[in-house]
């Protein structure tokens, strides 16, 4: 038998997982051009060996990612090594390897549009036109990061051994491929198709996205409008909001045609997103009158950080600038995912329970981890 270099070989091994930790850093990258990966949201592994997969750390921002933070981690009993702790949704990932053992990399997003899709309460998404003619299978529900998630995960895949790209129902996309192409046009392809599916069945088509109002911040005990000719009603909402939210350090404005629909016709915005419900709270309260306009009526919660005002859209909340605009792009596609459930008869909104929950362990875990 021919004697084995053991130092040339784990020399090899070392090269081999530092390029292939540089090629998820490369994936997350296109994702982002392609605005399919914002903060933290998501995920990115690629198969190392039979057994082992490298999978992007939990709560830090891609664009501040490293090749020494993505972590290894046994997909058979989920053992991992690494400076930083795995995605939340390792699971996840390790189920869609077990399941299709010809997939080399995972890409899972929170989408705009193919997230909102998957919280119409379909099964599967019929998608025919042109450019689109396929068909999207939904796994079932469950809470994020859990056993029961990756359960509904791989019985969607092993049902559908066709399908190289499902949707999360309420939450997101998981696309599986057997190159870093593959899966970033994958990626690209739902999003556009999906986008096409709200448009003809939901009548729904509808930028994501923040349009900028009046936004403010607290400096020195005095608030500092980012505009400096501000209309009076819109900064006594302002100072109602800093007044009964002492924790709040900022406010963007965000009146995007979504946020504008939902401010003039619905009395409350339902949790039909995981990330909603993470980041905003379990549902928004909206005044049914035009009181707000003036700063007579707002609808300020110690738990629930955006406020709306009728025909002006929503004043999303944070205690520092990116949190503030975090919070007001999950608000604004929540707003396109209410009116497509509107206008489609379908739509599940999220238990009140479930939201609960997701909504403290961000607060206590992901945002304190991010900020860190």
């Amino acid at each position: 038998m021919k004697n084995l270099n053991l130092s040339a070989v784990s020399e090899n091994l070392t090269k081999d997982i530092g390029s292939r930790r540089r090629e998820l850093i490369d994936i997350a990258k296109r994702l982002g051009e392609n605005g399919l990966l914002v903060r933290t949201w998501g995920n990115i592994s690629v198969r190392d060996g039979k057994d082992h997969m490298l999978i992007s750390p939990s709560g830090i921002r891609y664009e501040d990612m490293e090749a020494d933070n993505i972590c290894r981690v046994n997909i058979r009993d989920l053992s991992w090594d690494g400076k930083l702790k795995p995605s939340s949704e390792m699971l996840v990932h390790a189920a869609a390897y077990i399941a299709r053992p010809d997939c080399e990399y995972i890409v899972h997003t929170h989408q705009t549009y193919a997230t909102v899709a998957s919280c119409l309460g379909i099964k599967d998404l019929k998608i025919y036109s042109d450019d689109y003619d396929l068909r999207i299978p939904v796994a079932d529900y469950a809470l994020p990061g859990t056993a029961r998630l990756a359960d509904n995960v791989a019985s969607c895949l092993n049902r559908h051994r066709g399908s190289d790209f499902i949707l999360l129902s309420n939450h997101g996309t998981l696309c599986l491929g057997e190159s870093a192409d593959e899966c970033v046009e994958q990626s690209v392809y739902m999003e556009k198709a999906c986008r096409h599916y709200l448009t003809d069945k939901c009548r729904t088509d509808l930028d994501c996205g923040i349009v900028k109002g009046y936004d403010s911040h607290m400096e020195d005990g005095r608030i500092v409008y980012e505009d400096g000719d501000v209309p009076q009603r819109v900064k006594r909402i302002h100072e109602e909001i800093y007044k009964k939210r002492p924790d709040v350090s900022y406010i963007v404005h965000n009146k995007s045609e979504a946020s504008l629909i939902v401010s003039r016709r619905a009395t409350v915005l339902r949790p039909l997103l995981d990330d909603f419900a993470q980041i905003i709270g379990t549902g928004v309260r909206i005044p049914f009158n035009y009181h707000g306009r003036d700063g007579g009526r707002l609808i300020v919660s110690s738990k629930v950080n955006c406020v709306f005002v009728p025909d002006d859209g929503v004043y999303c909340l944070g205690d520092d600038l990116e949190e503030a605009r975090a919070a007001a792009l999950i608000a604004d596609k929540a707003c396109i995912a209410q009116v497509a459930a509107s206008r489609s008869g379908h739509g599940k909104a999220l238990g009140l329970i479930d939201c609960m929950k997701m909504n403290r362990n961000y607060r206590k875990k992901y945002a304190a981890l991010a900020k860190k």
